[in-house]
């Protein structure tokens, strides 16, 4: 899986495979604090990255969805009425979509929470 333009690279290590080995040694290297600090950045790239898959099956059924109807308004409409636009709102959804979800992404996937004191 590539890694993400703002992540760790201890993170991104956690998703490739074939440095899981080395990724649990650098762990038990750590102190509590900083275990817990990288766990933290884990679990959020962890939702991030949940999160980017739903946003995209959810604009894949959305455009399937507006794909269907935008044919049956084709089929419905008079011959002499120009429909070609019904095509293009779908694509419009989708693109909303992903927008929101990656925005949403970006929240859940970012900075640290403050320190309790």
């Amino acid at each position: 899986m590539a890694k993400q333009p703002d992540e760790d690279p201890l993170v991104s290590a956690a998703f490739d495979k074939d440095k899981h080995a080395d990724l649990a040694e650098a762990v038990q290297q750590l102190s509590p604090e900083e275990a817990q600090f990288f766990l933290d950045k884990l679990e959020r790239a962890l939702k991030r990255r949940r999160l980017l898959l739903v946003g995209y099956l959810v604009a894949m059924l959305a455009w399937a969805t507006g794909m269907l109807i935008a044919f049956g308004a084709s089929v419905v409409a008079d011959k002499d009425t120009f429909i070609a636009w019904v095509f293009v709102v779908p694509f419009g959804v989708v693109g909303v979509i992903l927008y929101i979800f990656g925005r949403w992404a970006d929240r859940v996937g970012g900075k640290l929470p403050a320190k309790k004191r």
